[in-house]
């Protein structure tokens, strides 16, 4: 008898995520990858490095970001959810390909909770309303004035099709009654290379991209997409202020990897991530680009990731949103 109960138990820890994990030697024994969905140069790429280099310290294996873009960052987050659930291919997606895009396509190429594991969400960030220098408007009354001056004759960049930043300047437009042509980019990097450059009357961009822009004067912030003001700018008002009530958008990206990835990795990412979030350093780097950081379990990220897409799709719902 006890040889039979010796043997099921043994049967039993075979099965168990921390015998897989031992099976495939102690992890991580050879470099890691991160993809990133979007070009370099945009805030989900500066994040992945910040998060990469940290990673790389605490596991003591390299871990090498790989930019992966198109399909406003569905192609590089679809490779995720199709490699192997071994520890070793990790993403840093954004708010965008998991819980907007999914809704507005006819067949999605992966379900953005059950394709994958919810590894850790460093922080959320507003969106900013953002113009060139040089337009006439100097603050969102005077630009939504403008705006209404010229129906149909301006335009706005957004970092590509059904992201946070398109369908925040969707629903801005809707709330004021204007009308603009849409300039989808890929990713954030080009999408205010062309805002500066005067190509694009409107933008709305993260924080994490646009702030830097905006402190050095090449991009001039007319509002926020918060529910309040920020600490770090004190001075650009609310949406809602503007005149849009209830207005409150955001975005984030987050560390995911496909599912069925053993528990103990999961679990051991998401502390290590957590520990950087909680460094002052980094805390101060979220806070100045008028970010939130936020300090969630993989199973806490997973129900905000619930909430994200229900919250998205009732927009998307009441403004019968498709892709094509």
């Amino acid at each position: 008898m006890n040889r039979m109960m010796t043997a099921a138990l043994a049967a039993l820890l075979a099965l168990s995520p921390v015998a897989g994990l031992r099976a495939q030697g102690t992890w991580p024994d050879r470099p890691i990858r991160m993809i990133v969905p979007f070009p370099p140069g945009g805030g989900t790429d500066a994040i992945a490095r910040i998060v990469a280099a940290h990673l790389q310290g605490a596991l003591g294996q390299p871990v090498t970001v790989e930019n992966r873009s198109g399909g406003s960052g569905v192609i590089g987050t679809e490779a995720v959810a199709r490699a192997a659930p071994d520890g070793y291919t990790l993403a840093m997606t954004a708010s965008g390909p998991m819980t907007i895009l999914p809704q507005m396509m006819e067949n999605a190429p992966y379900h953005p909770v059950r394709s994958f594991a919810h590894v850790a969400l460093p922080s959320v960030t507003p969106l900013f309303l953002v113009v060139r220098p040089a337009m006439p408007a100097r603050t969102l009354a005077e630009f939504v004035e403008l705006a209404r001056g010229r129906q149909g004759r301006m335009n706005y960049c957004s970092i590509g099709v059904a992201s946070p930043s398109h369908l925040s300047a969707e629903i801005f437009l809707r709330a004021f009654g204007l009308a603009m042509e849409h300039i989808p980019h890929r990713g954030s990097a080009p999408a205010l290379t062309d805002t500066i450059a005067g190509n694009c009357d409107m933008l709305f961009d993260s924080g994490s991209s646009a702030a830097p822009q905006v402190r050095q004067g090449a991009l001039r912030a007319l509002g926020v997409s918060a529910a309040r003001r920020l600490p770090a700018f004190p001075d650009v008002p609310t949406i809602a202020e503007g005149g849009a009530a209830g207005y409150e958008t955001s975005t984030w990206s987050a560390v995911i990897a496909p599912a069925g990835t053993p528990a103990p990795i999961v679990e051991r990412l998401n502390a290590e991530i957590r520990r950087l979030a909680a460094t002052p350093a980094e805390r101060e780097r979220v806070s100045s680009q008028g970010g939130l950081p936020v300090d969630l379990s993989p199973a806490e990220f997973t129900r905000f990731l619930e909430r994200e897409i229900e919250n998205w799709g009732r927009v998307i719902r009441a403004g019968n949103m498709r892709l094509e």
